[in-house]
This record gives C-alpha cells, sequence and structure tokens, in this order.
C-alpha cells in the first residue's frame, strides 16, 4: 500500500519539464493570435480610410457642385460646418484627426481639390495605395507622385512608396 502512494503521487503531478513545455506552447499560440490581431486590426484601419476619402471626395464635390471651383484654401471649416465629415474622424480648431494619429486637410486647388492624409503606417498606406482607384488624378506619397491607376503591390510596396520609413504622408488630387 505504501507503494501504491508514492507511485499515485509521481503520477499525481507535473513535472517541470511538462510545465515548461506546455508554457511554451501556449506562448506560440499567443503570439500567433496578436500577430492575426495586429493583421486584422490593420486591414479595418485602411478600409475605414478608404471610406472616409471616398466619402470626403463625394462630399465635397456634391457641396462645390456648379460653383465652378473649389478656391484654393483648406476646406474642412466647409465641411464640418455643413457636417459632412465621417464620424470616426474628429474636426476641432481646423483639424481633422484621424484614428491612425495623423491628420487629413482637404484643400482647394481652383479646378481640383487633394486629400492630404498625415502619420499613415507602412501596412495601412500600402493598403490605401492599392486600392486607391477611380476619381483621382494622382497620388504623391512623401516625394513620390503616382499618377497609374490602379496601384499595383509592387508599386506600392517600392522604396520611393510604402516601402520606406513609415509614417507617410499621402496626397490625393481629384480629376479636374
Amino acid at each position: 500500500m505504501k507503494a501504491d502512494i508514492r507511485n499515485f503521487r509521481r503520477a499525481a503531478g507535473m513535472t517541470l519539464i511538462e510545465i515548461i513545455a506546455a508554457l511554451a506552447i501556449i506562448a506560440v499560440v499567443v503570439v500567433g493570435a496578436l500577430k492575426l490581431f495586429q493583421s486584422a486590426s490593420s486591414s479595418n484601419n485602411a478600409t475605414q480610410m478608404l471610406e472616409d476619402l471616398t466619402a470626403l471626395r463625394s462630399a465635397t464635390q456634391q457641396l462645390y457642385l456648379g460653383q465652378g471651383g473649389y478656391g484654393t484654401v483648406s476646406l474642412n471649416a466647409v465641411l464640418s460646418t455643413a457636417n459632412k465629415i465621417p464620424t470616426d474622424l474628429t474636426y476641432s480648431g481646423g483639424t481633422i484627426s484621424t484614428p491612425l494619429g495623423g491628420t487629413l486637410t482637404v484643400t482647394g486647388a481652383t479646378s481640383y481639390f487633394t486629400i492630404a492624409l498625415t502619420n499613415v503606417p507602412a501596412d495601412v498606406c500600402t493598403d490605401l495605395l492599392t486600392n486607391a482607384a477611380n476619381g483621382w488624378q494622382s497620388l504623391k506619397v512623401g516625394s513620390s507622385t503616382i499618377t497609374t491607376f490602379p496601384i499595383s503591390p509592387a508599386i506600392a510596396t517600392a522604396s520611393a512608396n510604402c516601402g520606406g520609413t513609415a509614417p507617410f504622408a499621402l496626397t490625393w488630387a481629384t480629376l479636374n
């Protein structure tokens, strides 16, 4: 009976090696889940920003329809007064702030307008470039200008574009 109790005690617990192995497996699963979450979050940020850009472009075009131009000043205040700024963006003191921690500025350029976006992370930058399609005349990433749409992933991730050092500043120009 004494031997049975000793065998039971040995079989009842886990060894240190088994605990370390279990913790290592749990760590791998947690790291994988975090990477998946970051990827999904980045994709969601890019999708939301594309929706915001499209909404602002449409709202600006609608507000200035028949006006003969957009002027040459920031249009942020006009968009705010007209209640055309998407709800996930905040407007204060002439500045539109984004969930990415940057700013967004809509500026008239006489016969067209631009939308400038700052503090864009590399993964969101790539998604924004590859999904920016119709309705834009050009897209500027830093000092590099792209005029051919759609933008391929190879061009989006080139070192002159989103393959450089983040965060990025992007400026879209609408068609005349």
